[in-house]
């Protein structure tokens, strides 16, 4: 079974509530990562949004992968610029959010990116004894999950763009996430099976999407670490360093360029001190 990546028109009914909500939860998280109040239960209700209301309800959205798709489709064919531009926009704003508040996007207000983070939550505590009790939990280092997402990036670019070919459409588990609005669940099928073993490599590994395949990831990996504002040490910090050992992504040790924080706040509730904010340097 063979299918290409379908147009997509930039309407105002779809672009409106995925505005609101992309907005709407970027706002309350940023407010209370802040304030220093984003308490377990306000994390659930707020990936719990995410995953319903633009996951289920909305069809995946906002989807950071689909126009980095249709951009390059529209590349591989030599279509015209402007059928893209509203996809370029949308990109262009996800990115340019990273420059003022880091991966706060990747870690709330996308879909699969809650979801992850979600069962990551039932599985990662934000406690070293606790989570020394985890089995079966495999920390994937950087370098190395760096590695095979920049060479999945570029495998991606080189089957769309010099041999026609949509991969992404094809193992894009967003795209799974439209089980209830797609007309035939056939042309989901493949998506769908990825949706599944990014559910279950959940439990094991954290963020294996985003860690691993996520385009849109790893641009944004770039441009977060100039983001304006982050998680930063006060100098309260006594340099325990349980931070360190907490952090699912090796991003806590002083100075990080915080590149790959999804700002799950680990860090935060583990610190004795209180030591760690989210703000400017």
């Amino acid at each position: 079974m063979i299918f290409q990546a379908k147009k997509t028109s930039f309407d105002l009914v779809t672009a409106f509530p995925m505005f609101v909500l992309w907005i709407f939860i970027v706002l309350v998280c940023t407010y209370l990562i802040y304030k220093s109040k984003l308490a377990k239960k306000y994390k659930y209700l707020l990936y719990t949004i995410s995953i319903i209301i633009g996951g289920l309800v909305l069809g995946a959205i906002p989807n950071a992968v689909l126009p980095i798709q249709q951009i390059l489709m529209t590349i591989s064919n030599a279509g015209p610029i402007a059928q893209i531009i509203p996809m370029i926009v949308i990109v262009t704003l996800l990115l340019a959010s990273t420059l003022l508040i880091g991966r706060m996007f990747c870690g709330f207000a996308c879909p699969l990116g809650a979801l992850q983070e979600f069962i990551s939550n039932l599985r990662i505590k934000s406690s070293i004894k606790k989570q020394k009790e985890v089995k079966y939990y495999f920390k994937i280092p950087q370098k190395y999950s760096k590695i095979v997402r920049w060479a999945f990036f570029a495998l991606i670019i080189v089957t769309t763009i010099f041999v026609n070919f949509a991969l992404l459409q094809y193992i894009n588990p967003f795209l799974g996430l439209n089980l209830f609005k797609a007309a035939s669940l056939t042309v989901i099928l493949f998506p769908i099976i990825s949706l599944i073993l990014t559910i279950i490599l959940s439990f094991f590994i954290y963020r294996p999407w985003c860690q691993l395949f996520c385009p849109f990831g790893a641009t944004a990996s770039i441009l977060s670490r100039f983001s304006r504002y982050k998680y930063r040490r006060t100098d309260d910090c006594t340099q325990c360093e349980l931070c360190e050992q907490i952090c699912p992504t090796d991003e806590a040790y002083e100075d990080s360029s915080k590149s790959e924080c999804y700002l799950c706040g680990r860090c935060v509730d583990i610190c004795p001190q209180d030591a760690i904010k989210f703000g400017k340097k």
